[in-house]
């Protein structure tokens, strides 16, 4: 139950962001941005200027595809009868849709003439109840609603469900909703989620405002995920004092926990940070802060703090200070050495602090860097790889901190300047988004460290032309470079990448084009050494089969250019010969070839398995059909194959 959960606060940030994008339409062509605010955008690809139609801020048509979210749709979306519905469903003559995970996927068996969508997650039709893509068995349909303004629950003349499961044994005449998705009850038992909250009174029950505990005349009680019963309320002594704390008597309990505050009738909370994450606070003797130890507690004693001249930073709450000293609270309380706190300074990225003389990581200084031109280049939370580049005004570092893999508690940390290449420190910057690029005032450089690649000037790059292309490509004006280095005799016109790279054990395989040839290059993944072999193929019409659109397998796939469409098997790849890893599909009609899923294909006039056509097949209606249980191949004829998951 915990996992479903947190599923659906995922669910709720993904619907959230829908409606913060649009479709732009410029230089005859088309373009997607994720948000109105924000400058990035991706073109369209092949869509029909002349029939394209934006239909909201994530659906588009035109007289051939469906498009969601910019991309062409990977169900078989009839465009003629599409049309958009309520909460981001759609349908067309065939089908009903639901966006999941930014792609809309078919709701399998759904109605499209009756579908009636109930809210975001609940659906019904004439004859079933659909939670997501997902049938609720032996719902009702006719009398199935949603259950007040809550999203989570529905219910019909026999049973209750919550995130589309039935919740056993709650009896729907009596059923209320006691708060915010939380906690519900019956006429006789009070439930959390799925679950019932053992020995709770349905008519005392309540939720204490404002935060995650409940109680009745009896208990108290805290769920997150799952239900903690915490014993008896002290009626006399029962205090709220934030959002994850209350007081019972003489203990205290944060998120559910019990914690150790030495004299709780004295205790008082001094701050709390916006997302109620950090709490500080105090009793007459010490100061306590929230940090992020589960295992030992929540609340740790700040050692040293004097309580009369403390106070929380307002630029990070992580931070505080008194008279002597400063502190950063993260997995443990960590007091900061050799600071001077007049020129303290807490760093615009998340962690790093400076004064006039020292760098602070996580509150611990690191060595060897001065705060004189201070920068991070670089920071990307991948755990025990030295994954940050900082500058001063000397030398670039990498700040290498090793974490506790199960606890995330900062174990070690420190810097190591970079020796080879050199580069001009008070300019060397993050070149762009993938963060395997820089540059400095001259050059331009390469590091990988998934590969263990280190930092390398990118020899001969030109730095005004220059364009990051994907985390192992880049090109300028004058060449193509793979990890960093040359590509010899690739010009670096009109090249581009045909489909995706396919993988084949450990073998990486990349088909590419410049404006008058294609290429299959071939090496192990993180290694430099390649080989690259030119193909026999129309540069100009070569492309991935539907590359825009639907099946896009890691193996196989199916290539096309004006002289026909031929099919990719890397498990036939033993060298690099074009005869042996590709196979022509002879008659293929290139105007209507589609490709499918499991190494299947179709024209006007054919269906194909791999390079081969399959007698006596209807293209039309040939469909692969998957559901969560299985896979069933058909036309309108018959079953060719079917089996399950």
């Amino acid at each position: 139950m915990k996992s479903k959960f947190f599923k659906i606060i995922a669910g709720v940030f993904i619907l959230a962001n829908l409606g913060m994008a649009e479709y732009v339409k410029k230089d005859n062509a088309v373009y997607y941005k994720y948000s109105e605010e924000d400058d990035s955008e991706f073109k369209v690809e092949n869509v029909d200027l002349g029939t394209f139609k934006i239909l909201n801020d994530k659906y588009a048509k035109d007289r051939k595809n469906v498009y969601f979210s910019g991309n062409k749709s990977f169900e078989d979306v009839d465009s003629k009868t599409f049309e958009v519905l309520p909460q981001y469903y759609s349908r067309d003559k065939n089908n009903v849709y639901k966006p999941i995970n930014e792609w809309i996927q078919k709701i399998d068996g759904a109605n499209p003439k009756t579908i009636k969508v109930l809210n975001e997650f609940y659906s019904k039709d004439d004859k079933n109840v659909y939670y997501d893509m997902d049938k609720i068995l032996d719902a009702d349909v006719n009398s199935f609603e949603i259950t007040g303004k809550e999203r989570y629950y529905a219910k019909d003349k026999n049973s209750v469900y919550y995130l589309g499961e039935k919740i056993e044994g709650a009896n729907p005449k009596t059923f209320k909703i006691i708060s915010d998705g939380s906690y519900s009850k019956d006429d006789k038992n009070v439930y959390a989620g799925l679950e019932i909250v053992k020995g709770a009174d349905p008519q005392t029950f309540k939720e204490i405002f404002g935060t995650n505990y409940a109680r009745d005349k009896n208990n108290f009680y805290y769920y997150y995920g799952y239900v903690k019963n915490l014993g008896k309320i002290n009626e006399k002594n029962f205090k709220v004092l934030d959002y994850y704390l209350v007081k019972n008597g003489n203990e205290m309990y944060y998120a559910g926990e019990k914690v150790n505050i030495k004299n709780p009738d004295k205790f008082e909370v001094i701050k709390t940070s916006d997302d109620n994450d950090i709490l500080y606070g105090k009793d007459d003797e010490n100061i306590y802060v929230v940090t992020s130890d589960e295992k030992h507690g929540y609340l740790k004693v700040i050692k040293n703090a004097d309580k009369d001249t403390f106070e929380v930073m307002e630029k990070d709450t992580r931070y505080s200070k008194d008279k002597n000293n400063v502190y950063y609270a993260g997995y443990n309380v960590v007091q900061l050495q050799d600071v001077d706190k007049n020129s303290f300074t807490i760093g615009e990225e998340n962690g790093f602090s400076y004064d006039k003389k020292n760098v602070y990581y996580a509150g611990r200084k690191l060595n060897d860097i001065s705060s004189a031109g201070f920068k991070v280049t670089r920071l990307v939370n991948r755990p025990n790889l030295p994954i940050n580049f900082l500058n001063d005004n000397k030398n670039i570092y990498k700040l290498i901190a090793v974490f506790d893999e199960e606890t995330g508690e900062l174990k070690s940390v420190k810097t190591a300047v970079v020796k080879n290449p050199k580069v001009d420190s008070k300019t060397f910057e993050t070149f762009s988004y993938s963060g395997n690029y820089f540059r400095d005032k001259n050059n331009v450089y390469y590091e990988n460290e998934l590969y263990k690649m280190g930092l390398k000037k990118i020899a001969g790059a030109d730095r005004n032309s220059f364009e990051v292309l994907n985390d192992e490509f880049s090109r300028d004006k004058n060449n193509v470079y793979y990890y960093g280095n040359k590509m010899k005799g690739i010009n670096p016109d009109g090249f581009e990448f045909v489909g995706r790279d396919f993988k084949n054990n450990e073998d990486i395989i990349f088909f590419l084009k410049t404006k008058d040839k294609v290429y299959v290059l071939k090496n192990k993944a993180g290694k430099e050494v390649y080989e690259i072999v030119p193909l026999n193929f129309d540069a100009n019409s070569f492309k991935y089969s539907n590359a825009d659109n639907s099946y896009e397998s890691e193996s196989v796939g199916y290539f096309q250019d004006k002289n026909g469409v031929y099919y990719f098997d890397a498990f036939r790849l033993d060298e690099l010969n074009p005869n042996k890893v590709f196979a022509k599909v002879k008659g293929a009609d290139t105007l209507s070839f589609v490709q499918l899923m499991f190494g299947y294909a179709k024209d006007k006039n054919k269906v194909y398995i791999e390079d081969r056509e399959i007698k006596g097949v209807d293209p039309e209606s040939f469909k692969i059909i998957e559901t969560s249980d299985g896979v069933t191949i058909r036309d309108k004829n018959k079953i060719y194959k079917e089996f399950k998951k």
